[in-house]
């Protein structure tokens, strides 16, 4: 791409972040008003966890056409029409239409998100940083979006208490959920206008891979599909990926197993959200430290435990634990997630295939967004009027499979050791042998 000042730079990344901090919370947002949302829509915890599962099955069919879209048209472009497109819908989404048309909200929201977004923007933060600086870009990429979303979303909390007041009937809340979806789209529409015009166009396209002979991509799969560590990682990155989405479920625990209204379950998990910069920063440096498969490990068996001892807890306990023992949960869920791609390195893919084997094991380790919504969905059915005791089963499941993560990040430890070990021998009897 052109050459641009570093103040350029630095600029053109802060609207990066700025737009991917901006576009999913609106998306996500049972994140902090799942209680709200079932309420004014009417809807049951298994429908809305239907919505979610068709999400997730849009994301993961996007991954591919989305990288071909980004190589085809311009990012500028493709980034400002999704931010328009996610804000239009949200505006169609404020006015609370009958819940069966939600699908069409979410199914645009998928194609807005990933489609025409997700590759959009890591292509331009890729081509912004200079080879030495990517590691510290898609790192303020990750923490800065993290920022954004806590910023926006203490906004959202006090926009809603602003409108909720002091009341708690049906109108008042509408009013409220009104509020926060229209200062969503207020902002996404800002950031739009900001992308479109400030953000500049990249003239260097990175390999297509598709203009390759057919031949040269399966037999660079295949090589993939021989690494071991490739296919721990994926196990790591799938029940990582996992405990992060108990975090969505923290807004209806609380309000549900603890009595919690949901303006102050609404700033708990804002107090969660930003945990996300310290967790992702920090996270880093204890994994450069102390070694990425061993922080990874421990962070998960930290979570998983976490997640089974919120669900554990009665619900006459003392609330104010309940609240550090969610915060603290969602801390060490940021660390995982902070830090779970950085094993791609220990991996030794190589250079060639690295394109492909980010596909690979994206396609099998988000796949969470279309399983979990399924078994939450069971979960809820099964429970029925049981909500509580959905919730503290749902808990129960997500820290199970975050336990068999934290078995796969120890094992990763253990072939990395095993490898520098043999290596080091190796080294030593070639210096032996030279002398």
């Amino acid at each position: 791409m052109p050459k641009l000042g570093k103040s350029k730079k630095i600029i053109q990344l802060a609207l990066l972040i700025l737009a991917a901090g901006s576009i999913y919370p609106l998306v996500y947002l049972r994140q902090n008003f799942e209680s709200t949302i079932l309420e004014v829509f009417g809807l049951s915890n298994s429908e809305l966890s239907g919505l979610y599962s068709m999400l997730g099955i849009i994301f993961v069919v996007g991954y591919i056409p989305s990288g071909w879209l980004a190589d085809k048209i311009p990012v500028r472009y493709l980034i400002t029409f999704s931010l328009l497109l996610t804000a239009a819908t949200g505006l169609y989404y404020a006015q609370i239409p009958d819940k069966s048309m939600l699908v069409y909200v979410y199914l645009i929201w998928g194609f807005a998100t990933v489609f025409t977004f997700w590759s959009a923007i890591l292509k331009t933060v890729s081509l912004l940083a200079d080879k030495s600086e990517e590691g510290k870009y898609f790192g303020a990429l990750d923490g800065g979006r993290g920022l954004v979303e806590a910023i926006l979303a203490s906004i959202a909390v006090g926009v809603f208490a602003f409108f909720v007041g002091n009341g708690s009937n049906i109108e008042n809340t509408k009013a409220g959920f009104q509020g926060v979806v229209y200062m969503y789209c207020a902002v996404l529409v800002v950031v739009a206008i900001l992308v479109f015009f400030a953000l500049s166009e990249s003239e260097r396209r990175t390999p297509d891979l598709v203009s390759e002979p057919a031949e040269s991509t399966i037999a660079a799969v295949r090589r993939i599909l021989k690494i071991r560590e490739v296919w721990v990682m994926t196990v790591v990155l799938f029940c990582g990926y996992t405990l992060f989405w108990g975090h969505y479920y923290f807004s209806g625990y609380l309000d549900v197993n603890h009595a919690v209204t949901p303006v102050s379950a609404g700033v708990v998990t804002v107090i969660v959200l930003w945990m996300r910069p310290i967790g992702g920063f920090g996270g880093g440096y204890l994994a450069d430290k102390f070694g990425k498969a061993r922080v990874l490990s421990i962070s998960m068996v930290v979570a998983a435990v976490g997640l089974i001892g919120l669900a554990l807890i009665p619900g006459n306990w003392g609330v104010g634990a309940v609240y550090v023992l969610v915060v603290l949960v969602g801390l060490f869920m940021y660390v995982i997630r902070g830090i779970y791609w950085s094993l791609l390195d220990d991996c030794r893919v190589p250079v060639a295939a690295t394109g492909i084997a980010i596909g690979i094991i994206s396609f099998v380790g988000y796949l969470p967004d279309i399983v979990i919504p399924q078994i939450s969905s069971a979960i809820y059915t099964a429970f029925g009027d049981n909500v509580a005791g959905a919730n503290n089963f749902f808990f129960a499941v997500t820290g199970g499979i975050g336990l068999v993560g934290a078995l796969a990040a120890g094992y990763f430890a253990v072939l990395m050791k095993r490898r520098n070990d043999l290596e080091s021998s190796n080294a030593d009897e070639e210096l032996q042998a030279a002398s």
